[in-house]
């Protein structure tokens, strides 16, 4: 059993309790803190624990081995460096931070200390995202080619302009950090490190401070895949769309939107695949389904946080460890490096480098 004390009382944090409700042997919830006291304590009284308003002061005095950090992403970091020097185990929600000096920092920190550090990258416990994972390994693709990600979206149905969101310096950036970072993660989890990227972003609504509501660009992998990506949060009306293609020698992989306009979640769309020895090939696209034998629910966010608990248990690494989510994190910052040099190719290697001079 691994005691729990969750950062970070609102919003997608909500997602995370579901966990604590039904696998309270596992993971339980020792105590909650919140700035907003009223917040906080009403999840402290659903669970019957005690709550705080100060991370410093709870990381002190609360009974705890691990933190869920479930917080705005200008707070990451210091919230999670507080943690790991309190010796506490730590589940972040993406990014793990705005900056990639702050999230190397974050993960030599982890290692120093021997803790265990998960990024709620939370896409890769999807059962049909794993169930399609063992497919891909599996060849059943062959060699992958080409791959392209969209996620589009008026943000102003999830979220009031004037929200953190839309503050580039508390969200690190806009479309790309806020909502690409999920499917960018995701053609990582299937195709390997990024190399380089080139890409474009634009602010058109003014309700975006510092912040891209729209983004382009293309990637190129290390396997030598190619890919592309887009993301929109101010086209109007324009319901929640995810998606994500995987175009191999042997097959394709597609993805379609679940989800309904104006829903604060949007659930994981369902892959379908279609390989060259399907005998209904470029006719019909099975479902893949969830089957991945190593996800006990149907829940990405259970699975994720029951996952953060056997890692802590065994000390074996996470599959979105701190250490992984600099592959995605280096990603970012090189598509945004590029876009402020109008489109320059820019490589993961460049931005790691100084990212660890920085740390320094």
């Amino acid at each position: 059993m691994t005691r729990i004390g969750l950062i970070g009382a609102g919003g997608i944090s909500e997602l995370h309790l579901p966990a604590y409700e039904n696998h309270s042997e596992e993971a339980t919830l020792a105590g909650v803190c919140d700035v907003d006291a009223e917040k906080a304590g009403a999840v402290a009284e659903e669970f019957g624990v005690e709550y705080w308003t100060d991370h410093e002061t709870f990381l002190a005095e609360a009974d705890i081995d691990a933190v869920d950090v479930a917080l705005p992403h200008h707070v990451h970091y210091p919230v999670a460096k507080a943690a790991l020097e309190a010796g506490k185990h730590v589940l972040i929600e993406k990014p793990l931070a705005p900056h990639l000096a702050d999230c190397v920092e974050l993960v030599e920190l982890a290692d120093e200390r021997d803790l265990t550090l998960l990024v709620g990258q939370m896409q890769r416990y999807h059962p049909p995202y794993r169930a399609l994972k063992e497919r891909v390994d599996a060849g059943e693709l062959g060699e992958i080619r080409h791959a392209r990600c969209d996620a589009l979206v008026n943000q102003a149905d999830l979220f009031p302009k004037g929200h953190w969101l839309y503050d580039g310096e508390k969200a690190g950036g806009g479309g790309v950090i806020g909502y690409s970072v999920h499917k960018l993660d995701l053609l990582r989890y299937y195709l390997g490190d990024v190399a380089r990227a080139a890409a474009w972003t634009r602010t058109v609504d003014d309700a975006f401070e510092d912040a891209e509501d729209y983004a382009t660009g293309m990637l190129e992998f290390e396997s030598g895949a190619i890919a592309d990506f887009s993301v929109a949060l101010s086209a109007p009306a324009m319901p929640y769309t995810e998606s994500f293609w995987l175009l191999g020698d042997d097959g394709v992989v597609h993805t379609l939107p679940d989800g309904q306009q104006g829903e604060g979640y949007v659930g994981s769309p369902t892959p379908r695949i279609n390989t060259r020895d399907d005998p209904d090939h470029r006719k019909e696209f099975e479902a893949v389904e969830g089957g991945s034998t190593d996800l006990p629910t149907s829940d990405a966010f259970v699975n994720e946080i029951l996952h953060f608990v056997d890692c802590v248990d065994s000390g074996a690494e996470p599959l979105t460890s701190g250490r992984d989510n600099l592959g995605t994190m280096a990603a970012i910052r090189a598509i945004y490096e590029s876009a402020a040099r109008d489109g320059e190719r820019v490589t993961t290697d460049e931005v790691l480098a100084d990212a660890r001079e920085a740390a320094r």
